[in-house]
């Protein structure tokens, strides 16, 4: 069972990977390969960092609101 927050969460990564396939190759491929890397990187952090969570979670938020605004069609990934 998952929390609100979780399903948040969820609900914001599905958005950015539809938002991702709206973009034209290659940026789709980079967009969504960040994403995952990301969301993969940090699945494991326990539930109890809470505030680490919020943390990650409203920095992609704002990421993702930057890019959208911006027309971004590519990223570089490090």
């Amino acid at each position: 069972m998952h929390s609100k927050f979780q399903k948040e969460i969820l609900q914001f990564y599905r958005q950015v990977i539809k938002w991702a396939n709206l973009k034209p190759e290659p940026a789709r491929l980079t967009i969504k390969q960040y994403a995952q890397n990301e969301y993969r990187k940090n699945q494991n952090i326990p539930k109890k960092k809470f505030d680490r969570i919020e943390f990650l979670f409203r920095q992609g938020k704002n990421k993702y609101e930057i890019w959208k605004d911006a027309k971004i069609d590519k990223i570089q990934m490090h």
